[in-house]
């Protein structure tokens, strides 16, 4: 495929201008080669524009107003989205329209962000010079595609990967690379970098560092293709304020490689909290990330470095802020009935304040505990259920185990050593990944590395990832 990690993309939108219109729909194809192993995944969801969606739109792409009511907006799904694309070449059929709206509804939700994105018009006009049109209908009749799904975004995507199987099969390889190859966007390396920095640089898993003048960090990153991500910041089509800004600063780039993604991701988040970079949007959700614990009924604010073991206490989270976990239990009170006075939430003032009606019961969305109509102690066992989808599960091993990321045959194996959701460390084999073992004396909690050991157990229990127990 086109790139170690590659996504074919596709919007739907309330009009054609980025600046006024919005998306209503994303879809996306995303896939991963490892070697000779390739896997697909697909994400896709409905957008809440916060506008209408004209007639003649809704007539096109069977979006309508009622259909898009209930779904997020592109802020809720912002962040998901973000770490789908982030390592990937970004393709989509006339990228430029798929690409403007993506960015700037990325900025309304306060992200940079940047890519590589290929145009598959572009690759069919490079591939085929010879054929009359290259619309997205024209490649579907060519290469007889199912296109029983067009103007739906999933549908549209799916249809994208499927162009560029048949290329495959119809089109040499070496052509197709250096059509490729030809047609990504070339960055525009700093001076300081000097011309051939980027050649340099790996085409493997890693984090690196961007560093500025007096050793300053300026930005740390992680991806599955560190030349790819690298050349992604500086590429001159997809230039912002604070790329602009990065380019100037930075004096060097250095690197580490990894096996895999999961060794980038807790080595990213590492890094993050020791050196604090100062262009780092994501400094600041690692940062003020925390859970909750129910205490006389309440709700309370732990921040993730003084959480206790879970296993021993209820938590709930983790959330990406203190706001976060108040907004969150703002609309589970709404949903579930329960008192926000009673939570601690809110103070109503008057003379009688201690039998006073919270606002929800006022809108007959609570129970009434905050009136005497329901006991605090009924209420918190409502509370404690309708959280239960939040709470921190306890270890679910005996022990430390290690989880193996091998990078290949003849390379080096990442062992990462987990015990009660933390990191200890990472090893090259079972002797090392035993030495860092040390129950007795456990790093704290962390939420940013928990969140990425928890997604790493999905794996296992799917069968896509080793382990083996440290006991």
């Amino acid at each position: 495929m086109f790139a170690p990690r590659t996504c074919f993309v596709d919007v739907e939108t309330t009009g054609t201008d980025p600046s006024r219109d919005r998306i209503t729909e994303v879809g996306i194809v995303a896939v991963d080669r490892d070697g000779a192993a390739m896997r697909v995944t697909e994400w896709s969801s409905l957008v809440n524009p916060g506008v209408p969606i004209p007639s003649e739109i809704s007539w096109l792409t069977g979006i309508s107003d009622p259909m898009v009511r209930s779904a997020p907006t592109f802020s809720q799904v912002a962040e998901r989205l973000y770490d789908t694309l982030e390592d990937a070449v970004f393709v989509a059929h006339n990228a430029r329209f798929d690409f403007a709206f993506l960015k700037s509804e990325f900025a309304r939700a306060g992200i940079a962000w940047t890519t590589r994105m290929l145009c598959t018009v572009r690759l069919s006009r490079r591939l085929f010079p010879d054929r009359g049109t290259h619309s997205l209908d024209a490649i579907a009749a060519r290469f007889g595609l199912d296109d029983s799904q067009r103007h739906r975004a999933l549908g549209d995507a799916r249809l994208l990967w499927r162009f560029a199987q048949r290329l495959y099969d119809r089109v040499p390889r070496t052509e197709i690379e250096d059509a490729v190859r030809s047609l990504l966007v070339r960055p525009g390396l700093p001076a300081a970098l000097g011309p051939d920095a980027l050649d340099r640089m790996p085409s493997a898993p890693g984090v690196y560092v961007m560093v500025g003048a007096a050793e300053h960090t300026l930005y740390i990153g992680k991806s599955v293709d560190l030349k790819s991500r690298i050349a992604a910041h500086f590429s001159a089509e997809v230039r912002d304020e604070r790329s602009l800004r990065l380019a100037r600063e930075v004096e060097r780039i250095d690197w580490e490689c990894t096996a895999g993604e999961i060794g980038a991701l807790l080595r990213e988040s590492e890094l993050v909290k020791q050196r604090l970079p100062a262009h780092n949007v994501r400094l600041r959700r690692c940062l003020g990330l925390g859970a909750l614990r129910l205490h006389a009924g309440r709700p309370r604010w732990v921040r993730a470095a003084d959480l206790p073991d879970p296993a021993q206490q209820e938590h709930y989270g983790p959330f990406s802020s203190r706001g976060a976990a108040r907004a969150a239990l703002i609309r589970l009170a709404a949903e579930q009935g329960l008192c926000l006075k009673t939570m601690g939430m809110e103070s109503r003032r008057g003379t009688c304040e201690a039998q006073s009606p919270c606002f929800n019961h006022q809108l007959h969305r609570c129970r009434g505990a905050c009136v005497g109509l329901e006991s605090r102690e009924a209420h918190a066992v409502r509370l404690r259920e309708a959280l239960r989808p939040w709470q921190i599960p306890a270890w679910p091993y005996d022990g430390p185990i290690a989880l193996i990321e091998d990078a290949g045959i003849g390379a080096t194996c990442d062992w990462h050593v987990i015990d009660r959701w933390r990191w200890l460390g990472t090893a090259h084999d079972r002797m090392q990944a035993y030495a860092l073992v040390n129950p007795d004396r456990l790093p704290p909690f962390d939420a940013d590395q928990y969140r990425i050991v928890q997604s790493a157990l999905e794996r296992v229990v799917r069968g896509d990832l080793q382990w083996v127990a440290l006991r």
